[in-house]
């Protein structure tokens, strides 16, 4: 069987020239870092996120002058790279971020790394000091005399390009852009633009481009087997990666037409509604109560879409008994018999996947009798660790109760983000994601400021919907001057405050690990002054029940981000999340080894 052909735009682009006045000579001529970016919007990126600097004004200046060109100035890089994965998502058009020579280059490298690993595609645009001078001292020097940002950046993108003549700009530019957005394997690309280069006329260009595709052939017994393997299971289980979300759709019908429960990773909650009668919710970090005790009756056949089974996306649930058979579908094959041993690992586009698996359940009348009644039994007991969290009523509030406030004050709309801690665990286990759009985690690095950050790219993508975003204090201390981006661009994002005045999951995650504590104490930030003083709305919440759609509204009918200052109750965790368990076993297997190697 065939896999739909999947295929990246490279629209023809005509003759580059912007169509508001720049400043270029008589001849028609334009500096080559505009008709670079003239020739991006002509692609379709047309949003640029990042902070100015010296050796990157050109293609400022650019950006700033072109038509069909935005700029969203960010505080930081790496916060910029993260806005712009969650703008890529939200919209579904590829963004670029500028960053500027030296501490621009060496800034962006988290957020970049991240998208590299969940296969978000940006164009990573570095300004350089004069390359010509290469052989002087330079302060930022970028290039190979210098910082290098092409081996800094060159594990984490997908093709790093520094641009040899100003000629050559626009179709090295492209070329990047094609390596960052391929069906294959999207991810970042980097172009370096060395200052002299961007400001150098050029002639207007004619290019033309065959669109790159993938077209993946799928063996018809592949299929059928997957498909005898699922019948022949006692517990069968699909498990939905976030490789899963470009392919949501698919995804979907393929759960319709299966008889057979499903679990979602972390990061691909909410790809198929949780509340669909054979979902048991997240499986893997802070996975629900249905997921463990499904798995914990040993999984005979599992298929797994889209996902690396990580130990965040195995967490507590173990996907596949011991003797139990796991297909593992993936463009990547690196990621087969990596964690989890695969009986059959099919290298594929998974919407494709989807699609062959789909046609021959539905072609040979597969049903499965028994997993759908397993799943009844299981879904009449409680999905959550604290199952009455929504009427928790303890005078300090709850995290769980705080999670259960937003979710009834925001309404069904609401695009909820996570950033990284222990608010993160109370997100993925209580909040229920109704569609693809509903719930978004950076947990490809699981760096703290992302899920800020991200909610910025969110919220401009598409700002219709209202995005809320669960962070704690240490993250806020951390990326919170992002919040700036919302205010400038008066956007609907609710910043959700879990202040414990600690940095939490540390402090658990210590003790758990150690059996001893230390106190990793941040103080007591006021969030709300600290808000109001830069003309955002805000309220601190001590208790359950302060947080209701009324009170939300009111704050949002000023037009301008919301800061909430939580006050949760510290002392309350979530049972077997996963990742602690998890480094504690990694660690006391090295303490293991280290002993059997002492001599």
């Amino acid at each position: 069987m065939t896999s739909p052909r999947s295929a990246v735009r490279m629209s023809y682009v005509g003759e580059l020239r912007p169509s508001t006045p720049v400043h270029a000579p008589a001849n028609g001529e334009l500096p080559a870092a505009h008709a670079l970016v003239v020739a991006l919007v002509h692609a379709g990126v047309d949003t640029f996120f990042g902070v100015p600097g010296g050796p990157v004004s050109p293609l400022f200046d650019a950006v700033l002058h072109v038509a069909g060109a935005r700029l969203i100035e960010s505080r930081q890089e790496t916060s910029a790279a993260f806005a712009a994965a969650d703008y890529y998502r939200s919209s579904g058009r590829v963004p670029a971020v500028m960053v500027t020579a030296g501490p621009g280059a060496t800034n962006v490298v988290t957020g970049v790394a991240s998208a590299y690993l969940e296969r978000v595609p940006m164009l990573v645009l570095c300004g350089d000091v004069a390359w010509a001078s290469a052989g002087g001292k330079l302060l930022q020097d970028t290039g190979p005399e210098g910082v290098s940002v092409e081996r800094l950046l060159g594990h984490v993108t997908r093709k790093a390009i520094r641009v040899a003549r100003p000629e050559s700009l626009v179709s090295q530019g492209l070329a990047a852009l094609e390596a960052a957005r391929h069906p294959a394997l999207p991810g970042p690309a980097l172009l370096v633009v060395p200052i002299q280069y961007g400001r150098v006329a050029t002639s207007p260009a004619r290019l033309a481009s065959a669109p790159p595709a993938f077209d993946a052939t799928l063996p018809r017994d592949v299929v059928e087997t997957t498909a005898r393997w699922l019948v022949e299971a006692e517990h069968p289980l699909l498990v939905l990666g976030a490789g899963c979300r470009p392919h949501a759709a698919k995804i979907r019908r393929l759960v319709d037409w299966l008889d057979v429960p499903f679990v979602t990773t972390p990061q691909a909650k909410g790809v198929v509604s949780e509340m669909h009668p054979r979902s048991l919710r997240s499986g893997g970090l802070a996975a629900s109560i249905w997921a463990r005790k499904y798995t914990g009756l040993g999984v005979d056949c599992a298929v797994a879409l889209g996902t690396d089974l990580d130990d965040c996306a195995v967490g507590p649930t173990p996907y596949v008994a011991p003797g139990g058979r796991l297909v593992h579908v993936d463009l990547d094959a690196t990621v087969f018999n990596r964690n989890v041993p695969a009986a059959l690992g099919v290298v594929a586009d998974v919407g494709g996947f989807a699609d062959a698996l789909s046609e021959a359940w539905a072609q040979d009348g597969h049903r499965h009798p028994r997993a759908p009644e397993v799943v009844r039994a299981l879904k009449q007991g409680p999905a959550f660790d604290a199952a009455g969290f929504r009427s928790d009523d303890s005078p300090r509030i709850a995290p769980h109760r705080a999670v259960a406030d937003l979710e009834a004050a925001a309404g069904p709309a609401a695009a909820f983000i996570t950033d990284i801690g222990e608010h993160m665990l109370f997100a993925l286990h209580y909040l229920t994601a109704r569609d693809p759009g509903a719930f978004t985690i950076h947990l490809g690095l699981g760096s703290m400021g992302s899920g800020i950050a991200g909610a910025v790219g969110l919220a401009l993508g598409n700002p219709e919907r209202p995005v809320v975003c669960i962070c704690g204090d240490g993250g806020m201390q951390m990326a919170g001057m992002e919040a700036l981006v919302a205010l400038e661009h008066r956007l609907p994002v609710v910043f959700a405050v879990f202040n414990d005045a600690r940095y939490n999951m540390v402090y658990h995650g210590y003790r758990q690990v150690f059996g001893r504590e230390a106190r990793w104490e941040t103080g007591w930030i006021d969030f709300v002054a600290w808000a109001r003083s830069m003309g955002m709305a805000g309220v601190r919440v001590d208790h359950p029940g302060e947080i209701t759609r009324e009170s939300l509204a009111r704050l949002r009918a000023g037009g301008v981000p919301v800061v909430l200052d939580i006050r949760t109750d510290r002392s309350v965790r979530l049972e077997g999340g996963g990742r602690n368990e998890a480094l504690r076993q990694m660690s006391m297997l090295d303490a293991d080894r280290t002993t059997e190697l002492a001599p």
